[in-house]
């Protein structure tokens, strides 16, 4: 558990560098991909695990530099705890939702208008 708390040592340096290299290939091919495509789905689950994985070793290399040692434990805990809601919720938007990737591109998305059967059901 130590070893996942710590996880900026050099044993994760190698994990780090292939989910850096998972983003750049990943993330392009994403926002290239069409909507339900294979290579869509196949870049939103690399995404899922890339993601947290780089973002908790960099997180954890952020902690080592900047936080006064005696509160490392709980802010590394803390760390872990982000990574793992990170993963969960990338996680739930692949398998109930649209993806990760069409999550991302509908904030470009002009909102499409409500039905005026749907708005009124609402509004009830």
């Amino acid at each position: 558990m130590q070893r996942v708390l710590a996880a900026d040592i050099s044993g994760f340096h190698k994990a780090h560098e292939l989910s850096a290299y998972a983003l750049g290939v990943f993330t392009p091919l994403a926002a290239l991909s069409g909507k339900g495509s294979g290579t869509q789905k196949l870049s939103d689950w690399a995404l899922a695990l890339a993601v947290p994985v780089h973002m908790h070793i960099s997180t954890n290399a952020c902690v080592t530099d900047y936080v006064p040692t005696r509160y490392r434990g709980p802010v590394r805990a803390a760390v872990l705890g982000a990574s793992v809601v990170a993963y969960m919720g990338i996680m739930k938007v692949n398998l109930t939702g649209p993806g990760l990737t069409e999550t991302v591109k509908a904030l470009w998305r002009k909102p499409q208008p409500a039905e005026p059967a749907a708005a009124a059901a609402a509004a009830q």
